[in-house]
């Protein structure tokens, strides 16, 4: 990317490039409703309206037929989210977006590593901002942190000052010496109600360490991901479990391995998810629909049946462990297990 902030989480990245690309009070932000909490939030943190679109079927990505219908006079971006690593359909999102006026911001804490068309996700396939998580779960990590990335060195230096309390200088440059080593006084100015959500050199340390190991990881993921499929082809042939799909022009970052029960199994899910935590199978869900969540849906009036597929994808998903280090052993056992607590489950 031409322009980068570090910062001291994802949620940060997204706040920070909705609010250098000018959203607020008044405004909508189209989002996903199958998506982690901070990708809605950050909407009503800038004091503007998150309007939910549906999700695809086979990626769990944003629907971008059902974002085109919810665009109104008051929309002003995108925040597409690269579900699990799986890249969005982003030529028919910039189409969308140039006729509208709309800027994107994509949601790559999933997509480190993911391409579409041969090009990276983010501000490189054309977006006006990209936003990165670096949380001790993602597949780059440093504890906890986050990153923006820009087209624009204007944006970038508004998301600078914002991430610094809205100083007009940093620490640096305020303390810092001179080119011939003398001390530089400077004063400061404040300039807008800005956050504190710079990195810190800690995070900055873990991470360059960790992007050296980035392309290895990948491999290994990639690898447990091709045998979580055969084994889970293998142990539900009729169809009662299946994995999410690539499409063919991209490259997935393999962050989630996601599986979808079949519609007549989604009574059972949670009680499946509970089977495998006993046998030590540490799974999960990712998401619940934000349109069925009591916040949304008192503030804003959503109801599930406005994002359907989104709504049944959250009933129906199990989220199984996937990590660099996991052995063959261990996706055998994983998919042994599943197909133990399911059937305990029925």
């Amino acid at each position: 990317a031409p322009c980068a902030l570090g910062l001291n989480s994802c949620t940060a990245a997204l706040h920070l490039g909705l609010l250098a690309g000018g959203v607020g009070p008044g405004d909508e932000v189209i989002v996903p409703a199958l998506t982690f909490a901070a990708t809605a939030n950050v909407v009503v943190h800038c004091g503007a309206k998150p309007v939910f679109a549906d999700v695809l079927p086979d990626t769990h990505c944003i629907d971008p037929e059902h974002a085109a219908s919810l665009i109104t006079p008051r929309t002003r971006a995108i925040i597409p989210v690269h579900f699990a690593g799986i890249p969005c359909g982003m030529d028919t999102l910039h189409i969308l977006a140039d006729k509208h006026g709309l800027f994107i911001l994509e949601d790559c804490a999933h997509a480190v590593e993911a391409e579409y068309r041969g090009k990276p996700t983010g501000v490189a396939g054309g977006s006006r901002f990209a936003a990165y998580s670096f949380y001790a779960t993602k597949n780059l990590i440093c504890g906890e942190g986050g990153m923006l990335t820009c087209r624009d060195d204007a944006d970038l230096q508004r998301a600078r000052v914002l991430s610094l309390h809205g100083m007009s200088a940093d620490a640096w440059q305020r303390y810092g010496k001179t080119a011939g080593g003398t001390s530089e006084f400077r004063l400061y100015d404040i300039v807008e109600a800005g956050y504190k959500y710079n990195m810190f050199e800690l995070q900055a340390a873990l991470g360059l360490v960790q992007l050296g190991k980035l392309d290895n990881n990948w491999q290994r993921r990639r690898d447990r991901v091709l045998q979580y499929d055969a084994l889970i082809t293998e142990a539900f042939p009729d169809g009662e479990i299946t994995p999410l799909q690539c499409p063919a022009q991209a490259k997935p970052a393999h962050h989630l391995y996601v599986l979808r029960l079949a519609d007549h199994l989604s009574s059972v899910r949670d009680a499946a998810i509970h089977g495998l935590r006993r046998r030590n199978v540490e799974a999960y869900v990712h998401y619940i629909c934000l349109t069925a969540t009591s916040f949304y849906r008192e503030r804003f009036g959503t109801d599930p049946a406005q994002t359907p597929t989104a709504a049944s994808l959250a009933r129906r998903s199990i989220t199984l462990p996937l990590f660099p280090t996991m052995s063959e052993g261990d996706v055998a056992y994983a998919v042994a297990m599943l197909k133990d607590a399911l059937a305990e489950a029925l």
